[in-house]
């Protein structure tokens, strides 16, 4: 099925996409893939990557479309966006935030195909179904007897940041919100951190509030001190040892079945039993869902071809050999995406670029 001549110009240019006579889409007769994996790729990995393409065309010609699938390694992101934009590469793997960018910068030009999934948390499963409502989230997840363990039943394609506080200080943010943090000492992650940092800055700034660094934060000012705490669940022994008011950390970052021994047996309670952490604080809100990586395509590949392509990579990543594959990126499944879901992710790119 390959084309020894094709595969080796394609590492130059691909084949123009071009409208018929009859205005309908002529797909590329060689689908080019680019991945930016966020570790080092050695030589067996390349290989496994590269064993993507023929199982990716064994799916596509099971729907029909007789295709050469060409694989390769992008050297950064912003070289993906590129030349997803100009059309020189078909499909991306962006993570949400680079999803978010390229619909931003170059409107028109990709859309979001898959989304890479994880298992739900219990707090997000309301009468066998994923919820999305934050309140109910939140009080899933402050109720009595709740565990903060996951349900493999259930995949969802996004994760949340979570501010937490210790249950003496909950009844003042159950009767001001967000406006009780305002002068308060916070533990975050750096400020390169997603959930630690940068989406917990967006929900501040949603509720006129500001991260600081000086020791005395001017509530007035919407000031809000800011600590970096290295580690989730450093941060959240920090905030049970009374060094911070509250905590940003990724929803759940209390499942953890030794790093909560220290403050455990200092307080009276067993090994392992971090549900005594649980039992200690409260969840007081959520950032906007923080999304997983995207596989996404560029805006003029036909619908059948997208259609064709999203169940091939839901397919092959169920195999064996797939999944060894796409552990590059640490997939272990995918869903179908809709360009909405991103809206969130767009506006965090805005605010985080309201002043270039």
């Amino acid at each position: 099925m390959k084309k020894i001549f094709l595969l080796f110009m394609i590492a130059f240019f691909a084949v123009g996409l071009v409208a018929c006579g009859g205005g309908e889409v002529e797909d590329p007769e060689t689908l080019i893939i680019q991945f930016v994996p966020s570790s080092s790729v050695d030589s067996a990995m390349l290989t496994k990557v590269k064993s993507l393409e023929d199982m990716l065309e064994a799916e596509l010609a099971k729907a029909g479309y007789e295709i050469n699938v060409n694989i390769s390694i992008g050297t950064s992101y912003a070289s993906v966006i590129e030349a997803m934009a100009s059309g020189q590469v078909h499909v991306g793997f962006l993570t949400a935030q680079q999803y978010a960018f390229i619909t931003t910068e170059y409107p028109g030009k990709a859309n979001v195909l898959l989304t890479s999934v994880r298992n739900a948390y219990k707090a997000q499963i309301v009468s066998g179904a994923i919820t999305e409502d934050a309140a109910t989230i939140i009080a899933n997840a402050n109720a009595a007897g709740y565990d903060a363990t996951t349900d493999s039943n259930f995949k969802v394609s996004s994760y949340y940041s979570m501010l937490l506080v210790r249950n003496a200080d909950y009844a003042q943010y159950q009767t001001n919100g967000l406006a009780a943090l305002a002068g308060k000492h916070v533990g975050t992650q750096s400020v390169t951190s997603g959930s630690g940092y940068v989406y917990p800055s967006f929900l501040l700034g949603q509720n006129n509030l500001k991260f600081v660094t000086t020791e005395n934060p001017n509530a007035s000012l919407g000031e809000v001190r800011h600590t970096v705490i290295g580690g989730h669940q450093n941060s959240v022994v920090a905030l049970l040892n009374n060094e911070v008011d509250a905590v940003f950390t990724f929803f759940d970052a209390r499942f953890h079945a030794t790093a909560y021994n220290g403050w455990l047996v200092a307080n009276g309670f067993a090994e392992g039993d971090y549900s005594k952490v649980i039992a200690a604080t409260k969840v007081v809100a959520l950032t906007t869902g923080i999304y997983n990586d995207t596989i996404s395509t560029i805006s003029s590949l036909s619908d059948g071809l997208r259609e064709a392509l999203a169940n091939a990579f839901i397919a092959v990543i169920a195999t064996p050999d797939g999944g060894a594959a796409l552990a590059i990126y640490n997939h272990t499944g995918y869903l179908k995406a809709d360009d909405a879901d991103y809206d969130g992710e767009r506006a965090l790119y805005e605010f985080l670029n309201k002043d270039k």
